[in-house]
């Protein structure tokens, strides 16, 4: 019987903010705000929807597998890998689109930011990229997701006083650098317009001494086979982190395929995300094998009055992966941890070594799973 599950996040927020993408931010009331979540579960099905496939042993190998993928590498990369990872902050505002390099990072983190909109950490570590933008500024949720990586955070700049606060946290910044490490090109307006060379800015990095002494980073969670205690029916996920902004995720093979809808898009349907070569020649859509959503307590950072999502404490997680899903919760004690995940039964959630795009989205954001 075919079945479909949808979970539907309602959730209450008084909200008194707007602001475009500037990096100015309009005076905001600080009180914290209490928000109230109704969770609405529908299942219709004549069918188990767990699954019981037998696990192999997997044991996370510090020097041989990715953080960023929890895939062991070939020896060719993991002998000559860097010391340190590092996070660029990425524009996803509509002028930026396609964004180039995002597919060639280890990881992607998808984050709120002002006026509804997401910007993106494209962590690089064992892989490179020779044209990745546009980069653009800082934000006071980046440190709490670079920590644990041990990783240097490169940027355009910031909102006035947010990177001492970022480096206070144990995070160093690296701002724009002249070409040929960072260049602006001409087909593109400012803000939307800088770029870089992933190894030209490592190199910046280490002669600056921001260094991570090997054998290197964990993961920020548990990767293993155990699939056990997952569902099936995940052909499609829809994230709504406002009503400015909403991705799509649809299964294509043994990938999702990335589509968005963009209030100051012409287009009021979803469009294919795509990124696009230096040279221009070449534009495919953005995917990934595994999603992950952490959800977290909205709140104004005290000191800039920018959204930002809580990252320490408890929380909401879905793990989606090849149609099948998870859903539990994450606990994390400090922005050093990496986050503890397990389902409804108090069970481990193992994420499955895969490609990663990692949404960090407010509890008053919504989450449709349906087949």
């Amino acid at each position: 019987m075919k079945k479909t599950l949808s979970f539907l996040l309602i959730f209450v927020l008084v909200a008194c903010t707007s602001a475009d993408d500037s990096n100015t931010a309009s005076e905001i009331d600080t009180t914290t705000t209490t928000s109230i979540a109704t969770v609405t579960t529908i299942i219709e099905s004549n069918e188990p929807t767990t699954t019981t496939e037998p696990t192999i042993q997997y044991v996370f190998d510090v020097e041989k597998m990715s953080p960023f993928t929890g895939k062991e590498l070939p020896p060719e990369t993991w002998l000559k890998r860097p010391k340190r990872v590092i996070a660029f902050k990425i524009d996803n505002n509509i002028n930026a689109r396609p964004q180039s390099g995002l597919q060639e990072a280890d990881a992607v983190h998808e984050i709120l930011v002002e006026g509804g909109m997401t910007r993106f950490l494209a962590y690089f570590y064992d892989n490179t990229s020779k044209y990745l933008g546009p980069i653009r500024s800082a934000r006071p949720t980046d440190p709490t997701l670079i920590r644990p990586y041990g990783g240097t955070l490169v940027v355009s700049g910031a909102t006035a006083g947010l990177i001492p606060s970022i480096r206070d946290l144990g995070v160093p910044v690296l701002e724009e650098q002249n070409s040929p490490v960072m260049f602006r090109i001409s087909n593109r307006k400012a803000p939307h317009n800088l770029y870089a060379d992933t190894e030209l800015v490592r190199e910046r990095i280490e002669d600056r001494g921001f260094y991570f002494l090997q054998p290197g980073p964990g993961p920020i969670y548990p990767f293993g086979l155990n699939q056990n205690n997952w569902s099936n029916g995940a052909d499609k996920i829809t994230v709504k982190y406002s009503e400015s902004t909403t991705v799509i995720w649809k299964l294509d093979g043994d990938k999702y395929s990335r589509f968005i809808i963009d209030k100051y898009s012409d287009s009021k349907e979803a469009v294919a995300h795509n990124f696009i070569s230096q040279d221009g020649n070449y534009t495919d859509i953005l995917q990934t094998e595994t999603i992950v959503v952490l959800q977290g307590p909205l709140y104004k950072d005290p000191s800039t009055t920018l959204p930002s999502v809580l990252t320490v404490g408890v929380g909401n997680a879905y793990i989606f992966n090849n149609d099948r899903f998870v859903e539990g919760t994450w606990r994390r004690g400090d922005i050093i941890d990496p986050f503890v995940l397990t389902d409804k039964n108090g069970n481990e959630i193992q994420v499955p070594p895969s490609t990663q795009w990692v949404h960090i989205l407010p509890n008053e954001g919504e989450i449709i799973i349906d087949n």
